[in-house]
């Protein structure tokens, strides 16, 4: 008969044993087998700080994507803005362009023939053909004008009526002044650079002289 005691010794023997530390292998060193299997608590903690992390990250590269794109529109709105500007900028210096070209060629004199065109009739059909290309380039002037101002309409920009108004701060500037009594003061007598608003706020300020009373001499 198998003693029941002798049996529970040998079999703790060999399970103190089995569960013994082994020696490494030779040339390995022993700190590689530490810890070489985590506890199932560690690992769970891991993995969720793992999520937590990569969850970080995501909100993260979300974030940056918002406000890179809030950036972009920043910029795209800046660059449509200031290429607008520009394009503004360069019809209106056309505009005043071509209103001095109209200005000079109206105000040219009216020419008749005299007695002696009669008799040196060639040179009088030179001077009719000047006065012709004069008139066909008035009329261009004018037709460009109108083309211009019809374009400028559509971007709302409207040009500033100043000559003969009283001097208003908000929308001139002053650079000269003209003493005379034919006028009242504060009355825009001429015009410099003519001034534009642009959906009803100004966009460029006209430059005018201004009429004030003439200085008492002592």
């Amino acid at each position: 008969m198998i003693d029941r005691g002798d049996l529970l010794q040998r079999f703790e023997a060999w399970l103190d044993t089995a569960l013994a530390r082994e020696e490494p292998p030779a040339g390995i060193p022993a700190e590689l087998f530490d810890d070489d299997l985590a506890e199932p608590a560690d690992v769970a903690k891991d993995r969720q700080a793992l999520w937590a992390a990569v969850t970080a990250l995501t909100q993260e590269i979300k974030l940056q994507g918002r406000t890179f794109k809030q950036l972009s529109d920043t910029l795209s709105r800046d660059t449509e803005k200031r290429s607008r500007k520009e394009v503004l900028d360069m019809l209106l210096d056309l505009r005043e362009r071509l209103l001095r070209g109209l200005e000079s060629v109206r105000g040219r004199p009216r020419l008749l023939p005299v007695f002696w065109d009669r008799i040196f009739r060639r040179r009088w059909e030179q001077v009719r053909h000047a006065l012709e290309v004069v008139d066909a380039l008035e009329q261009g002037y004018r037709l460009s004008l109108e083309s211009l101002n019809d374009l400028l309409a559509n971007f709302d920009i409207r040009p500033i009526e100043c000559e003969g108004r009283p001097f208003d701060p908000r929308l001139m500037s002053a650079i000269d002044a003209e003493e005379t009594a034919r006028t009242a003061e504060g009355t825009v007598v001429a015009v410099y650079r003519n001034g534009y608003e642009w959906n009803g706020n100004v966009y460029r300020p006209a430059q005018v002289r201004v009429a004030r009373r003439p200085r008492r001499e002592s």
